[in-house]
């Protein structure tokens, strides 16, 4: 649910935390991809983090040990917040493997495009780190990223971390409440610019509405 983490010896340079708001990285999202995300459910596992053990037999049963008590479970790629009810997209490069009902391909594609919103700079915060700096983050909507850029220097915390409830999804949306994409108009688009392109709804006269 939660994490606390407290600095104790810190780097001179670097060693800083990224923080994701992973509500506003859904909200951030086209309404089509919103459409075609919610409801569905993606499988989680500890698969990227077996590379650590080596071929010895003690690190193969710690291994064995570790998927007994952490197997693949299936979570929804878009949870609800269980107190602010905001939607937050819950997939991520460090367990996140595929998206149920979807072929390798599909799955890899999707999965692509929803982790890069995390690597949105304006959806970031920065934290700089000093000695007894505290911060306390939500992991229900909130992804870290600890950025390694400090060696040969080290980095010592303490952290807590406070169990929380399974992730509770949404029901997938209604093809027809979904945001139709609008049309460009030829040679309206001016490359390069930060003005809105202009489409059909802007230009539209009442008597032309539908």
């Amino acid at each position: 649910m939660a994490t606390a983490l407290c600095a104790k010896v810190v780097p001179e340079v670097g060693g800083d935390t990224v923080f994701a708001s992973m509500s506003a990285a859904y909200e951030g999202l086209s309404a089509r991809m919103r459409g075609l995300i919610d409801g569905l459910q993606a499988v989680h596992d500890m698969k990227p983090f077996k590379q650590i053990f080596e071929d010895t037999p003690e690190d193969r049963e710690q291994l064995r040990r570790f998927e007994a008590i952490y197997p693949p479970i299936a979570h929804p790629v878009v949870r609800v917040h269980p107190v602010t009810g905001r939607r937050v997209l819950f997939v991520n490069p460090q367990f996140t493997i595929r998206i149920k009902d979807m072929d390798e391909r599909e799955s890899a594609s999707l999965l692509d495009t929803l982790f890069h919103q995390a690597l949105i700079p304006e959806l970031q915060y920065r934290l700089h780190w000093r000695p007894h700096t505290l911060a306390l983050w939500d992991n229900r909507s909130v992804q870290h990223y600890a950025v390694h850029d400090y060696w040969p220097q080290t980095r010592i915390m303490d952290r807590v971390t406070v169990k929380g409830a399974r992730p509770v999804g949404v029901a997938a949306a209604d093809p027809a409440t979904v945001q139709k994409p609008k049309k460009l108009i030829a040679g309206a688009v001016s490359h390069g610019a930060h003005k809105p392109h202009l489409v059909e709804d802007d230009i539209r006269g009442p008597a032309a509405a539908e």
